[in-house]
């Protein structure tokens, strides 16, 4: 008989920085037990059956194998987070770690509390040593590093020092940047980038998200992407797609290229099969080329809630447990979800919901139930199933700052540097809920005739430059032109209205272009389908042909909108804020090819219409 002996320790700290502040250097557990100096872990495959959402590692470490079953870390952001090892092989039995986050006066106490059992009593002395002294000295000079940052309003890589790269690393890196100066015209870019890549640490490194630094640095996110794809070009730093799961969010496949993608894929822990979708799931991601900077990107940690911050909370239950959360929510909308259950909860959040809320978990499928609560809610978990349950809370419409393939991939800077990144010639891929915008001049044929074909050609051509950038600007692509008219893309419908809003005033506006440009548009949104045509990706389907009717039923300076962009939540709060400007007009005109069908569309001047005195 094996005997067991336990051992338990609670560290506290206090900090100056919010709850709020630290969480997300506190909640990367990954890059926190690095740093605390642990053992990399490794996915073992020895059992045959895992409870959904369990992980089974190992690692290796002086010739002993250690062999675990993980549950679901568990985290109420930003109060606490947990996790619990069960250990069938390896001087442990158990190990339990339960971090609390609350505030006191002017500070913030941590309290870790540590407990575990050994397989033998004669391990106190080491255990003694390595929990109550090693790794609460390296904690603790680690939190003091957070907590600067914090409080300094930087990012950890800013603290570290320079890594050393090699000789060579160094004399590429020194022969680049001018190149990239030179080409980008983005000096201040270009040499934060270059901090970056010597700073940062492997983690960050291995999955970088341009528009995640560009918020930080405060530059402009096209600004930063076009660095970025310059840098690609010139193998300073090389990309590639990852494909995330659509249940948990979390980036399952990478692919180097489109080109190698297959399908279907899985997510095993959500237990999944999924495809590409180049709106919803299929991300741009960076890293050093291996010339600059070789990463190695070791796992510490499986599953924390650094990996998803769209995730407020997430438990694993026993049979007849409950659970009573800690959260403090925004107002807004939350999905309830757990691995054992199909469908979903919605959760309306608003300060005059209710304040005690009992969330009960059967053998029943999720049925898309309702519920408002308060922002400071009273939830109480609880499992009444059959079976152990592993349940989470997300923010609906959480958006990432990440790159999606649809945006880029239409991009002129892509386009033009990265000509043969394309999927595969038989390759259809999905694309859910992509946002359409075709514009037409109105009077070119008049144009042409008045000023000649150079002429003519020269200031369509300039108004195509407008265009191209300011759709650019707003994360958009032009997909391509035909004749004088632009079809762009964008991954949200209010990026394509901001961006014919802005057009729309150049061309109003502008007395180097003159009155001869009238620019109508058509926007819809919907699902199509991405194909290689012509050795471009162009898209394909019924949401497309709408909205080139769209645009055809436009006058001059109207853009319409189809029901689905129009009721879409963020147009509606574009609208409602910008009331003076844009002006709304219900209509439903006959499209060519959609006459059978009722289509309810929303025509919009983007001025007041002028008055007209009859005498």
């Amino acid at each position: 008989m094996i005997n067991k002996h336990q051992k338990s320790f609670i560290w506290r700290f206090h900090l100056g920085s919010d709850p709020e502040d630290l969480w997300p250097y506190l909640s990367d557990i990954n890059r926190l037990f690095k740093s605390l100096g642990t053992i990399p872990i490794y996915p073992a495959t020895i059992s045959r059956t895992i409870p959904k959402g369990f992980h089974e590692l190992t690692h290796q470490h002086l010739k002993s194998l250690a062999v675990w079953q993980e549950e679901p870390v568990m985290w109420e952001k930003p109060h606490r987070f947990g996790m619990n090892r069960h250990y069938r092989s390896g001087i442990f039995k158990e190990l339990r770690v339960l971090a609390d986050i609350s505030t006191s006066t002017d500070k913030t106490r941590l309290e870790i509390k540590i407990h575990l059992t050994t397989v033998s009593p004669l391990l106190t002395v080491p255990i003694n040593l390595y929990f109550g002294y090693y790794l609460k000295k390296r904690l603790s000079k680690q939190l003091r590093i957070i907590d600067e940052a914090c409080k300094a309003k930087k990012e950890l890589y800013e603290l570290n020092k320079a890594n050393k790269l090699s000789r060579f690393s160094r004399r590429r890196l020194k022969k680049i940047i001018p190149v990239l100066v030179k080409e980008t015209k983005r000096k201040r870019i270009v040499n934060r980038l270059a901090d970056y890549l010597e700073k940062a640490d492997d983690e960050q490194l291995s999955r970088i998200h341009p528009y995640e630094l560009a918020e930080y640095w405060g530059e402009k996110k096209f600004s930063v992407l076009n660095v970025f794809l310059h840098a690609a070009n010139n193998d300073l730093l090389d990309f590639g797609w990852d494909i995330c799961c659509p249940n948990c969010n979390s980036p399952k496949h990478h692919f180097r290229k489109f080109s190698e993608a297959y399908t279907p894929l899985r997510c095993d822990e959500c237990d999944l099969e999924y495809s590409m979708d180049f709106n919803k799931n299929t991300q741009l991601i960076f890293r050093p080329n291996p010339l600059i900077r070789r990463i190695i990107n070791k796992q510490y940690c499986a599953g924390g809630p650094g990996s998803k911050p769209f995730r407020i909370s997430q438990h694993y239950l026993e049979l007849g447990e409950d659970k009573y959360l800690k959260v403090h929510l925004e107002e807004g909308t939350y999905i309830f979800k757990s691995h054992q259950n199909k469908g979903h909860l919605k959760i309306h959040v608003r300060e005059s919901g209710a304040d005690n809320v009992t969330l009960y978990l059967t053998d029943e499928d999720f049925k898309g139930q309702e519920v408002t609560i308060s922002t400071r809610p009273n939830l109480v978990l609880s499992n009444r199933s059959s079976k152990k349950v592993v349940c989470f809370l997300d923010k609906e419409n959480w958006k990432q700052e990440a790159i999606y393939a649809s945006e880029v991939s239409s991009s002129v800077d892509f386009r033009s540097l990265f000509s043969r990144e394309l999927i595969k010639e038989s390759t259809k891929i999905k694309t859910t809920d992509l946002t359409i915008l075709f514009t037409d001049l109105m009077n070119s044929t008049e144009m042409y005739l008045q000023e000649g074909d150079e002429m003519a050609i020269g200031r369509v051509m300039s108004h195509f430059k407008i265009i191209q950038q300011i759709v650019a600007e707003e994360r958009g692509g032009i997909v391509k032109t035909i004749g004088d008219s632009v079809m762009a893309v964008f991954r949200e419908p209010v990026s394509a209205l901001k961006a014919i809003q802005r057009i729309q005033q150049i061309f109003t506006t502008s007395t180097s272009l003159g009155d001869s440009f009238k620019i109508k548009a058509g926007i819809h949104m919907g699902d199509c389908t991405a194909v290689n045509l012509n050795g471009k990706i162009d898209y394909f389907g019924t949401t497309v042909n709408l909205a080139s009717r769209l645009v055809d039923v436009a006058k001059e300076k109207e853009v319409m909108l189809s029901e689905a962009v129009f009721d879409h939540p963020d147009v509606q709060l574009y609208l409602d804020r910008n009331s003076d400007t844009f002006f709304v007009k219900e209509t439903q005109p006959e499209l060519k090819g959609f006459e059978d069908e009722e289509i309810k569309i929303k025509q919009i001047r983007m001025e007041r219409p002028t008055m007209r005195l009859v005498i």
